[in-house]
């Protein structure tokens, strides 16, 4: 038999005995890494880092650092500290966003994803069976209305621009309102805005 036969063979042979099952407590042979190991801390676990004396593996943003493409707009947001309000702290008065087909567009689209839910598509809100949004209706408080209620002292109807972009903004909410802030974006915040003026504009026709 010629050198190449015998050397199949033994391929065979060696194939064979390696699938004969078992277990092993060596570790496996890792021919190919693929990253298998990294010099890495887990999320939620405990750092040995000398450095880090809270021994925190998760680290918090370096002080006075904001995300790429998170700086404030000083038209949009003129006071980076108070959102809705100017630098010398009176509430804006005026959407500083330019009002077009797209941006009342872009706000009815933004409205009735995130805000139509518990304010209704008309922006009436309410609660119980009379509730304008699905959560409304489920609600156990009033849901508050957009618009200038006849015989009543409507608050919410009668807010400044900067005090619906403030609540928008807000990150921690308002009331039963989840925070928005990191959800919409500042221009979207003020398209939502001018929109729900376009529906109070709409509710006295």
């Amino acid at each position: 038999m010629s050198l190449m036969p015998k050397f199949t063979l033994l391929l065979v042979a060696l194939a064979l005995g390696a699938c004969r099952g078992g277990t092993s407590t060596s570790p496996p042979v890792h021919l190919v890494l693929d990253m298998d190991f990294q010099p890495k801390l887990k999320s939620q676990s405990e750092s040995s880092f000398e450095n880090w004396t809270d021994r925190r593996s998760m680290r918090l943003p370096a002080e006075g650092t904001v995300a790429r493409g998170s700086l404030p707009d000083p038209i949009l947001m003129p006071d980076p500290k108070s959102a809705g309000r100017n630098p010398d702290g009176s509430w804006i008065s005026r959407n500083p966003l330019s009002l077009n087909a797209e941006t009342l567009e872009r706000g009815r689209e933004r409205f009735d994803i995130y805000c139509s839910i518990c304010h209704g598509l008309s922006g009436r809100g309410g609660n119980g069976p009379e509730g304008h949004g699905l959560v409304g209706r489920r609600w156990p408080v009033a849901v508050p209305n957009f618009h200038a209620a006849e015989g009543k002292d409507n608050r919410v109807a009668n807010l400044t621009d900067g005090e619906y972009f403030e609540v928008l903004s807000s990150p921690v909410g308002r009331n039963t309102m989840p925070s928005y802030a990191a959800r919409i974006s500042v221009a979207d915040r003020w398209a939502i805005v001018h929109y729900i003026r376009a529906l109070q504009n709409l509710g006295k026709q």
